[in-house]
């Protein structure tokens, strides 16, 4: 019986540890599946992150600093996944985000937006996007960095580069009466970024190699993404997901996660950080737990087999025949 009793024992003990390892390890193997799809990785690593509480405290904030985008996002993202949101702050957020109190910011964000190529909400990014239009806004920074030039001052380079393919872009937009919208809203999604100061060193050194070695195809996809996620989750989230953004690919899942989330996006990558758009968990440690789970599961098939092995063994053994006495 002691077979029996070794194998029920360590039936128990990995029955115990399942409870904690085989959802760790599930866990891990979906976010490892999920690694190249941004919203369904969001929406894994959101799981246990985004409590009530935790949905509470951002709106309490967001509203404390009157920020009504930040707390709107917030309230969608929580109906999304069934997050209560007591009335009381739904009724507030309403409120923050009444059309009065949007025109009355908005007027402001569009004319600044337009006179200085800044916008952090759609107003000001409308305002920006029709001074680039009329090339207002490519003239307008050329000047500023011609000035900076003729000062002595640092000239950004960068800028100056957009600003020259803006001027082309928007003549394009003429010519082929307004086929290239996304990329001209996507460059001035761009500048605005890099006035904001989210735009890596990385990343626009990747543009500025991008524009030097020609290559128009990279350079318009990427574009094109940024003004695609502007166009769909709104200038503040897609200006939080580009502090998070190196290259093409990380514009490419920006403008994936925009497209499936919309206006929750600016509370995704606010909750979330790198890891609205990327798996941020190191692989080694994900592969201990789908391993470890992996191993769990054995061990409960192989003890589980002892131990009924153990317990019919006694029925197997035939009955010992005594020997037959040798005739004299």
């Amino acid at each position: 019986m002691y077979r029996f009793f070794a194998a029920f024992g360590f039936l128990l003990a990995f029955a115990g540890a399942a409870h904690w390892v085989v959802p760790a390890g599930r866990h891990a193997l979906a976010l490892v599946s999920a690694q190249d799809d941004a919203a369904r990785l969001a929406d894994l690593q959101l799981t246990g992150v985004l409590t009530e509480a935790r949905v509470a405290e951002e709106i309490d904030a967001a509203l404390a600093e009157g920020d009504g985008e930040l707390a709107a996002s917030f309230v969608e993202l929580a109906q999304e996944r069934g997050v209560p949101v007591t009335a009381e702050r739904r009724s507030r957020v309403a409120l923050a985000n009444a059309p009065g109190a949007s025109f009355a910011r908005g007027a402001g964000s569009f004319g600044y937006g337009f006179l200085t190529g800044q916008g952090e909400d759609m107003a000001g990014l409308a305002g920006a996007a029709a001074g680039d239009l009329t090339v207002w806004g490519d003239v307008r920074d050329l000047g500023r960095e011609a000035a900076n030039w003729a000062r002595g001052e640092p000239v950004d380079q960068f800028m100056v580069n957009l600003a020259g393919i803006g001027v082309v872009a928007t003549g394009a937009t003429y010519a082929a009466f307004g086929a290239p919208l996304t990329f001209r809203a996507g460059l001035s999604v761009l500048k605005g970024a890099r006035r904001a100061g989210v735009v890596g060193g990385r990343f626009a050194g990747n543009i500025a190699a991008a524009v030097r070695g020609g290559s128009k195809a990279q350079l318009a996809a990427l574009v094109g993404d940024l003004g695609t996620a502007g166009s769909k989750a709104g200038t503040r989230a897609t200006f939080a997901g580009l502090r998070h953004v190196d290259d093409a690919a990380g514009a490419a899942r920006l403008s994936a996660l925009a497209q499936a989330k919309g206006g929750k996006t600016l509370a995704v990558v606010k909750t979330l950080g790198r890891g609205a758009l990327f798996l941020t968990e190191a692989m080694a440690k994900l592969a201990y737990w789908i391993i470890a789970a992996a191993l769990n599961v054995l061990g409960l098939i192989a003890s589980f087999n002892a131990m009924v092995v153990a317990m019919l063994r006694p029925m197997w053994k035939k009955k010992r025949r005594r020997p037959q006495p040798l005739p004299a």
